[in-house]
């Protein structure tokens, strides 16, 4: 009897862990959302700022309904004067970084304090790899926005600031490249090396993560694609 209810106690145990993972996963992919997209709006931001595109169309005020609570109690401390807004983009980390440092207590607290401590070293990193991870998706879909936008609505106000955003990236690529009966080669090639990139850039975070967590890097592995 005794046995049968101390397995029934485990069971409990198992059970109630079990649904507050699920929680938790829940929780994170919300809280990830929350943090990608204030961060995300950040870099697009900066974007805007260092190609001197105006605030006034509906994109850029979006942007600064997302971001404004945050970048300007920040400028009130440092402002930045260069081309880049440096303080922005150090922002965008810290939210990403929030994330990761509020993920790792609170699977401490579901674990019962038994994570090893060495892991909360492990946000500053992947806050560093999601921010990454998001500039490359950032300017994969302002170039995809782009090459649609040429095709289908090319007067549009979104295609020409899409346009501007792309320009510096496409323009070394177009001196390089061979204009083939009036086909632009440059966005395609520009969307193969933005994918090659985000294959290379999470080879490189699972390495770091192993060489973190278990002392050697990642050795033999293939990334899967996607």
């Amino acid at each position: 009897m005794q046995i049968s209810f101390a397995l029934a106690g485990v069971g409990a145990q198992k059970a109630l862990r079990s649904r507050a993972m699920l929680l938790l996963t829940i929780f994170s992919f919300v809280l990830y959302s929350i943090a990608c997209t204030i961060a995300g709006a950040c870099l697009l931001r900066v974007l805007l700022q260092a190609q001197r595109i105006s605030f006034s169309n509906p994109l850029g005020q979006l942007l600064l309904a997302l971001t404004d609570w945050l970048v300007r109690p920040a400028r009130r401390v440092l402002r930045p004067q260069a081309r880049w807004d440096w303080l922005t983009l150090l922002l965008a980390y810290t939210v990403l970084l929030a994330h990761w440092l509020l993920m790792w207590l609170l699977q401490q607290l579901l674990w019962a304090g038994n994570l090893p401590l060495n892991l909360i070293a492990l946000a500053p990193l992947q806050a560093l790899f999601s921010l990454l991870r998001l500039g490359l998706y950032l300017a994969l879909g302002i170039l995809l926005l782009y090459v649609a936008l040429s095709w289908l609505l090319p007067g549009h106000w979104l295609h020409s600031l899409s346009e501007r955003l792309c320009a510096p990236w496409l323009a070394p690529l177009r001196r390089l490249l061979p204009t083939a009966g009036g086909i632009d080669f440059s966005p395609m090639v520009l969307g193969l090396l933005l994918s090659i990139g985000l294959l290379v850039l999470k080879w490189l975070e699972l390495s770091a993560i192993a060489q973190a967590v278990f002392g050697q890097p990642l050795l033999g592995s293939v990334v899967p694609f996607g």
